[in-house]
């Protein structure tokens, strides 16, 4: 099964999840790489104001795919014309998006303009439009997913991530060396890559079907605050550090923040294949395919943190090579926050294909203060690597309380126990990498231990996946 117009439970085809690796490689991998040019071209407070303001973006794009594109998946599904109405709500979120986006700069460019300090956030303010721009890119590809278009979610994707990156260091490089020069360039490509995205998807007639706008609305909304506490759980971190110390202190931060950004990458583009096989069973696993989504996710999340430790310190010399010893164990650690991802991945998908929302308005936000206020005393003394362990520590809280909460409405709904095997697993590979020596020689062993560890576990993935594509 590939296909399904109708709310018969699908299976992705199997080389999909490879299509949608080479978006988040692409993805993952466009910050990582430029970052060492970038660093070197801009000055301390220039490259703190581009690494800010891809943080603000990132808490946007966290913002925006975890309400309204979720209801469009589950709407694709629905068994009475389920993608007409998704496109009617990937309609009314892209202008949603556009004009809340543009009231908000207007509000905050007007505060800046009466205090004069509009030019000197003038890279905020770029933000804050692109922010609107990806909302449009998130309803055609939360679309574009579950139509199993997984080529131009690809190509949509790679442009809004990838490319912006790549634009931001040619303007940097022929243009002028100045923050405003890279997120104007950025905000280039993820226009380019939205309008790719309205082709693609076609959303139109917003207000065309209202009770099932008013039904996703209403699984939607109680996410809003959820979704709030997930930037601050991502982000707030690198705020309270800005707040504490300035920006080139938070450039440091940002530096080692990769190495759990592009875990994260992966484990979402990966969840466009998980979310569309879970969201399709709509709580009912009668073929046990939920089970194995679940069971390969946490496999994952364990491969993630394994190799993310163990590549981290090279990747740091290559990167960031003025980082400290105890930024080097933060490179370290910072990958284990995917694991908790997974498991909190897992676990709300179910509460959304089950229109059973309303605790993630309680959850996230209790853990996300929780997590800030436990990192207020490091982000003043400015231990960034206390700072990083909260961080971690809050992710895998809040995917372990998810997965208890929905195990009590169902226990059929998540594979529990596995998934926590995988946790400790994960805790364990991870606490062995920090504690390894710092040296570029025990770097460079790790990194080829955990690269053939990974190559060997990617080939017997595939193995299994063709094996269950010919069953299928």
């Amino acid at each position: 099964m590939s296909s399904n117009p109708e709310g018969v439970p699908v299976i992705a085809p199997a080389h999909h999840r490879l299509l949608y690796l080479v978006a988040a490689v692409a993805q993952g991998l466009g910050l990582p790489i430029i970052q060492p040019f970038a660093i070197r071209m801009l000055d301390a407070q220039q490259w703190g104001q581009v690494s800010f303001s891809l943080s603000l973006i990132s808490i946007g794009l966290i913002a925006l795919s975890a309400g309204l594109p979720q209801a469009i998946s589950t709407t694709y599904f629905v068994a009475d014309a389920g993608p007409r109405k998704a496109r009617s709500l990937a309609a009314f979120g892209s202008w949603f998006s556009v004009l809340t986006a543009l009231a908000i700069a207007l509000a905050v460019g007007l505060w800046w303009f009466s205090r004069g300090e509009l030019a000197a956030n003038g890279p905020y303010l770029i933000s804050i439009l692109i922010i609107g721009m990806h909302g449009v890119t998130q309803m055609a590809l939360a679309f574009l997913r579950s139509a199993h278009r997984a080529l131009a979610f690809v190509v949509i994707t790679v442009i809004a991530t990838a490319l912006g990156h790549v634009t931001g260091i040619l303007a940097i490089t022929f243009v002028e060396r100045t923050a405003n020069a890279y997120m104007i360039s950025f905000a280039v490509a993820v226009f380019l890559a939205s309008l790719l995205g309205v082709l693609a998807a076609k959303p139109k007639a917003p207000f065309e079907y209202p009770k099932v706008l008013r039904s996703a609305i209403a699984v939607a909304l109680p996410v809003l605050p959820h979704s709030l506490a997930l930037v601050l759980m991502l982000q707030g971190e690198a705020i309270l550090i800005t707040m504490f110390n300035g920006e080139e202190m938070v450039g440091r931060y940002n530096a080692v923040l990769p190495l759990a950004l592009g875990a994260l990458a992966v484990i979402m583009a990966l969840s466009n294949v998980w979310q569309t096989t879970i969201f399709s069973h709509r709580g009912i696993d009668s073929t046990g395919e939920v089970k194995k989504v679940q069971r390969e996710a946490a496999g994952v999340g364990v491969l993630l943190a394994l190799g993310g430790s163990g590549a981290a310190v090279l990747v740091c010399f290559v990167i960031f090579p003025q980082a400290s010893d105890d930024l080097l164990r933060l490179a370290r650690l910072l990958p284990l926050l995917g694991y908790g991802y997974v498991m909190f991945l897992m676990a709300t998908t179910q509460l959304f294909a089950i229109g059973r929302t309303r605790m993630m308005s309680v959850v996230t936000p209790v853990v996300a203060v929780a997590a800030l206020l436990g990192a207020a005393w490091p982000a003043s003394q400015g231990d960034l690597f206390a700072v990083g362990l909260i961080q971690v520590a809050s992710y895998l809280v809040l995917g372990f309380v998810y997965c208890i909460l929905v195990r009590r409405l169902n226990p059929s709904l998540v594979d529990f126990w596995f998934l926590l095997k995988g946790l400790a697993v994960a805790i364990a590979v991870t606490t062995v990498m920090v504690l390894l020596p710092l040296d570029i020689g025990t770097a460079i062993a790790s990194f080829c231990i955990v690269a053939l560890v990974g190559l060997a576990a990617i080939a017997i993935y595939y193995r299994r996946l063709r094996m269950d594509s010919r069953i299928n």
